[in-house]
């Protein structure tokens, strides 16, 4: 592989992320690639990405790569949720469940950016993040700002970085009208 040449450009850059999506890796059927973007996701008969509403500012997505022969990333994404309710229960409950099998995910960043990680162009659905790590805290006292709050973190090791969406299916996931996604209200 030959190297390719980074002009770095002059635009704002802003942190962190709005919207995060999941869905089984076993209901993607096909994903198309045009030049290096996701041009085309198609999904199982009645499935969907669902949309998780985290808290504002808690979506973070951190990756670590290493190597030398053999080279592969560590994605974690942690999203927090607040105000347990028996609905965040239930959510957190089919994603401990599909994590079993394997989950991919969309994250929206705050630069308006789409981006798919949990499948990957070499091992497509091999790779998907497939560890979950649940924490809550209660709080102690009504001046617990962290209190209440449900903690998901999930973990896949991949090859390769997040891919990209193009510039079209881009303007309709955050448009809120991709087809293959149930967004929140």
């Amino acid at each position: 592989m030959a190297l390719t040449k980074y002009a770095k450009g002059c635009s704002k850059n802003v942190p962190g992320n709005s919207r995060i999506f999941f869905a089984e890796i076993g209901n993607i059927d096909t994903i198309t690639l045009t030049s290096g973007a996701i041009s085309d996701i198609t999904m199982a008969t009645s499935t969907k990405f669902m949309e998780f509403g985290a808290e504002i500012d808690s979506v973070q997505l951190t990756q670590e790569g290493k190597g030398k022969w053999a080279y592969s990333e560590i994605k974690k994404l942690v999203a927090k949720f607040a105000k347990k309710t028996p609905t965040l229960v239930s959510a957190k409950n089919a994603l401990v469940d599909a994590v079993v099998c394997g989950v991919a995910i969309i994250r929206i960043d705050n630069n308006g950016c789409c981006w798919l990680s949990g499948w990957d162009t070499v091992n497509q659905k091999k790779r998907p993040y497939n560890q979950i790590d649940v924490n809550f805290d209660s709080g102690t006292k009504i001046s617990d700002e962290e209190g209440n709050m449900l903690t998901i973190t999930l973990t896949c090791e991949s090859t390769e970085d997040e891919i990209p969406f193009d510039t079209t299916l881009t303007a309709t996931i955050v448009g809120g009208t991709a087809t293959f996604i149930d967004y929140n209200s």
